[in-house]
């Protein structure tokens, strides 16, 4: 018993130390454009040269939503570069 609960703490500490695993912070989520009304738009933020699939851009954004402290975004534009699976991506942020 006390070998696992130095398992399961040891992993537990592991995994917040390399933030895999947060008991506080929420993931800014995504809206879609008639989900907003109400909400307070706090900033927008574009990134280009992202590489890969669709869902790998979606995933960009969130990450960086969660930078700025938003909870909801919306991607207002994305569309891939003349290279194949680079992305160029526009978004707004809301609390």
């Amino acid at each position: 018993m006390e070998l696992t609960m130095k398992r399961s703490l040891a992993l537990t500490s592991l995994l917040l130390s390399a933030g895999l695993m947060s008991t506080t912070a929420q993931s800014a989520e995504f809206a879609s454009a008639d989900c907003v009304t109400g909400l307070n738009e706090i900033g927008l933020i574009s990134v280009t040269n992202i590489s890969g699939s669709p869902q790998d851009v979606e995933r960009v954004i969130a990450l960086k939503a969660d930078e700025q402290g938003a909870s909801w975004y919306r991607i207002v534009q994305m569309q891939e570069d003349r290279h194949a699976d680079q992305w160029r991506v526009q978004a707004i942020l809301y609390a």
